[in-house]
């Protein structure tokens, strides 16, 4: 874009703002920050780098050096949907001003579980989704682990993120001491678990999340406190139990070349781990176990991987390009070792970089997020239980997930805002919707 250009649309927007000015200080506020987090205006900070802008730039090239190896269509569905995210060439809603000849285009969102910007919305849903089921008792949050040895089997036969989440239930469910009464009565655990892939440093890291409520309900609906779990039986049984699925997993779903080289090191694991893998899930011995606000954090950690690539763009520092050969363009960006707390930095080809990002997009069709015993959607054992977030205060959430109202709360404007100070109203002749999509809600 040239220099008249540049000044061109800078004239304009200063034009707006003085529109704005003459009709009070919120409208003026407003409008500043509607122009702030405009993409062309953020883009003139050269430190800047967006992970769609990222892809648009060089995801053909990424495909075309990777034309001989498979990637899978999960991968080109996301990614692709993610590079038109509100491209309103694909798609948009019109909003009118009812009182002078201003307009607003909105173009719709991708849905992509790759999208930064779908992300946060997808995110707050899931968590919204998960507190509305949460019954008011007190909430353990467990992590469960495989060793590093078996992490490259997944990359292999991503059937075993399945077999992971199997596994993360069998053992719980094994671990907890019942009496012969409890087991006639089936009483059970009730947790939502959910799946991270990845760790700090974009590695292949499976885990499982669960957020455990420490009661159990039986099948008549009887509930009844329940907090210890003997540890060093979990993290045995949930080997074991792991090392027994994934070697079926990998007969069925892999070739017999991985199979063979699973079971070798199958045998030699339980000599190497021999108090079991890695399961953390320390007792909440404060009173803020069964609050709203810990509820709240929990979930949306636990439901924050499943919605965007595993980077935070803050954490991409810069991006060396040369214009001659795109294998000469590198890629800066940094991580917290989770061990050290150090900052580690990572200069490397861009290619590496988006090689990285894509793995960790789940198949078509894949849940990493489960419900599991009382919690479980096929169940009727806690209707009628007294829930942890009330149901006026999921009413209250979920507008939140309203366009106008998430844009308001997470960038301090109202998209609808006229210059003039009025609100705009939507046009359904004037708005372009190739795929039938339901109108958003503006309300609220």
């Amino acid at each position: 874009m040239n220099i008249n250009t540049n000044n061109y649309i800078l004239s304009h927007y200063k034009h707006l703002l003085d529109m704005a000015a003459m009709n009070g200080e919120s409208v003026y506020k407003n409008e500043f920050n509607k122009i702030a987090n405009l993409s062309y205006v953020r883009g003139l900070n050269k430190d800047s780098i967006s992970i769609r802008d990222l892809f648009r730039d060089y995801w053909d090239d990424f495909k075309l050096v990777n034309k001989d190896k498979h990637i899978r269509d999960s991968i080109h569905d996301n990614v692709e949907a993610m590079m038109d995210c509100m491209n309103i060439s694909k798609g948009h809603l019109f909003f009118e001003c009812p009182k002078c000849d201003n307009y607003h285009i909105l173009g719709i969102p991708c849905h992509s579980r790759f999208c930064t910007t779908c992300g946060h919305k997808y995110r707050d849903a899931r968590s919204i989704e998960i507190q509305k089921k949460l019954l008011k008792v007190k909430h353990r949050h467990f992590v469960f682990s495989v060793p590093f040895d078996l992490r490259p089997f997944f990359w292999k036969c991503r059937e075993l993120f399945d077999c992971l989440f199997k596994s993360v239930n069998e053992a719980l469910h094994f671990s907890i001491k019942l009496s012969k009464k409890d087991k006639r009565e089936d009483y059970r655990l009730g947790f939502v678990a959910f799946l991270h892939t990845s760790g700090r440093s974009l590695n292949l890291h499976p885990h499982i999340h669960v957020l455990l409520a420490e009661a159990l309900v039986n099948k008549n609906g009887e509930q009844k406190k329940y907090y210890y779990f003997h540890f060093e039986k979990l993290r045995k049984a949930f080997m074991f139990k792991f090392l027994n699925k994934a070697s079926l997993y990998l007969k069925k779903y892999s070739n017999k070349t991985t199979y063979n080289d699973f079971n070798r090191m199958r045998t030699m694991i339980p000599k190497k781990y021999i108090d079991g893998f890695y399961v953390y899930g320390p007792k909440n011995e404060s009173s803020e176990g069964d609050s709203i606000d810990s509820a709240e954090k929990v979930a949306d950690y636990i439901a924050r991987y499943a919605s965007h690539p595993p980077i935070s763009e803050s954490n991409i520092l810069s991006l060396e390009s040369d214009e001659d050969s795109i294998n000469k363009d590198f890629i800066t960006w940094q991580y917290t070792d989770s061990e050290t707390d150090e900052i580690v930095l990572v200069n490397e080809h861009v290619f590496s970089f988006i090689a990285k990002l894509i793995r960790h997009i789940p198949n078509k069709g894949f849940h990493q997020l489960r419900y599991y015993g009382f919690y479980s959607n096929k169940t009727k054992r806690i209707n009628g239980k007294i829930r942890l977030v009330s149901p006026n205060r999921i009413d209250t959430l979920r507008k939140r997930l309203y366009f106008r109202i998430m844009i308001l709360l997470s960038y301090k404007y109202d998209p609808l805002m006229c210059v003039c100070g009025t609100i705009m109203v939507y046009n359904h002749n004037f708005s372009y919707l190739p795929n039938k999509e339901k109108d958003f809600r503006t309300d609220g």
